[in-house]
């Protein structure tokens, strides 16, 4: 089975686990857009989700990750901070590079404390060549991204997001921005 398709394994197997409050996130950039879902497990603060980004210039990227979420102050929600990891499946089209990764890293996001509708959140996730296959030799990922809370169960968002591969010596061996630049999308729990 082509690692093309067993990306799409791992984010359909993330959709079938038993949910707490899931959450829908969709944004897009100039050449490319991202759809992800995430949902609470029955396991205390554990999360999974699954993303695809598609580039019309690069290709896919099609992941699944695991986070440790802590919410310090509970009912506020004023930090939530997580630790994890993600499992990239990449269909690089420029360098007809196939491969996957896994990555470590974590998520933050913030609400400003004067201003409850407003949020900063990030994410930074990297994956050395031990953990990379196929023509894949590394992975870096990282967002950073201004928040504002719409309505109760949906906030609307503008960011930033870089992701770096690095291919093995068969494939040129040169790293190269996979994706690189700003973004805007919106995120809905339910």
């Amino acid at each position: 089975m082509k690692l093309r398709h067993w990306g799409w394994v791992a984010v359909l197997l993330s959709m079938a686990m038993p949910a707490a409050a899931d959450t829908v996130d969709i944004n897009l950039s100039g050449d490319a857009a991202a759809f992800a879902y995430t949902k609470p497990l029955q396991t205390e603060g554990l999360e999974l989700g699954g993303r695809w980004l598609h580039d019309t210039d690069d290709g896919d990227v099609v992941d699944a990750n695991l986070h440790l979420v802590d919410r310090p102050e509970p009912g506020r929600n004023a930090l939530v901070l997580g630790i994890g990891g993600k499992l990239p499946v990449i269909m690089d089209d420029v360098r007809d590079a196939d491969g996957a990764a896994v990555a470590i890293g974590g998520k933050l996001r913030w609400t400003l404390p004067e201003y409850n509708r407003a949020a900063v959140a990030g994410s930074i996730y990297y994956a050395p060549s031990a953990t990379s296959v196929s023509d894949i030799d590394g992975y870096q990922e990282y967002s950073v991204r201004g928040e504002f809370q719409l309505l109760e169960q949906a906030n609307v968002y503008l960011g930033f997001r870089h992701i770096e591969l690095s291919f093995d010596k068969d494939s040129d061996g040169a790293d190269r921005d996979f994706e690189d630049g700003v973004y805007a999308g919106f995120n809905i729990g339910f």
